[in-house]
């Protein structure tokens, strides 16, 4: 929900406006620039779409009778495309680059449009979908689309899972790795995998107290995502993420570690941005928080400085 009402803030959609007339007026206004545009695009193009009541169009590029419908809650895995009505594609995974994850009907999509979109569909079926901006970036400015651009939107669902099966699917990845990089290493019931690399000598942190850590946050691939340092909050389940603060209580002060830790006890869903690139500017404009990348295996790599 989190993901969700950052995003309405945000980027000016209708249901935040719900109770201001004049905006209200102003998205109307919008919403008939946008069908007209899209209408026109298809007319031209001799292209047949349904429209659904949210207002984006959508066509069936590939059916799959015997395919899985998806359900709410459903971890989706997806192949996409995305460009402008005239053409420009902005960014797409069908060549290269891993599928995307997202969790069905969470409000945690962006655009919003293509999360009842990908509603529709069942595993192994590929659609395109026509995505008005008042339900995808609105007046958002971003490096890569103009203020209130119209998508072109190609979807392909490669299979669905519960969250308990991208559990075990983590989990079995994560001990392949650690097996592979790191032989004698602590793994306890959450998932969470545990490297001592350098044993501290001070005290192991306790709930509530304050510590100061220094950390990089990455992913399996070692990626980086992010470096920190001079991090101080207390020990409270609030300010780092669940497998963060389980580790730090593992240790001792002056010490360092490795942590390998499934989504479960890191970001989970997150908000899954299509098209990927423009995450990190959604970030800097504090759109959305999360940097990670939705149902991400994480590796930290952290000192513990000091516990008070």
């Amino acid at each position: 929900m989190k993901g969700r009402n950052l995003l309405l803030a945000g980027l000016g959609l209708m249901l935040s406006v719900a109770s201001c007339n004049k905006l209200e007026s102003d998205i109307e206004k919008q919403m008939k620039i946008d069908d007209e545009k899209i209408l026109n695009h298809l007319t031209q193009n001799d292209i047949q779409a349904q429209k659904h009541n949210l207002g984006f169009y959508y066509k069936v590029l590939e059916a799959n009778s015997t395919g899985e419908q998806l359900n709410k809650n459903d971890v989706v895995k997806f192949l996409y495309s995305i460009s402008l009505l005239d053409g420009t594609l902005i960014e797409s995974n069908f060549t290269e680059g891993t599928p995307a994850l997202f969790k069905l009907n969470s409000f945690t999509m962006i655009p919003e449009g293509l999360d009842y979109g990908i509603k529709l569909m069942k595993t192994g079926e590929k659609y395109r979908f026509f995505m008005p901006s008042y339900i995808a970036f609105g007046n958002y400015v971003s490096d890569h689309f103009a203020p209130r651009s119209n998508f072109i939107i190609d979807v392909e669902v490669l299979d669905k899972m519960s969250e308990t099966e991208v559990f075990n699917i983590q989990k079995d990845s994560i001990i392949a790795y650690m097996d592979a990089n790191y032989p004698g290493y602590l793994m306890t019931e959450s998932g969470l995998c545990f490297v001592d690399s350098i044993s501290g000598t001070g005290n192991s942190p306790q709930h509530g107290e304050m510590i100061t850590i220094d950390f990089k946050r990455k992913y399996l691939d070692n990626s980086l995502i992010k470096t920190v340092q001079e991090a101080s909050f207390p020990l409270n389940n609030i300010y780092a993420v669940p497998g963060l603060e389980e580790g730090l209580k593992l240790m001792k002060s002056g010490g360092s570690a490795i942590l390998v830790m499934p989504s479960s006890i890191a970001f989970k869903q997150s908000v899954c941005v299509i098209p990927r690139k423009v995450r990190q500017e959604l970030v800097r404009d504090k759109i959305i928080i999360e940097e990670v990348l939705p149902y991400s295996i994480l590796k930290y790599v952290v000192k513990l400085k000091a516990v008070n």
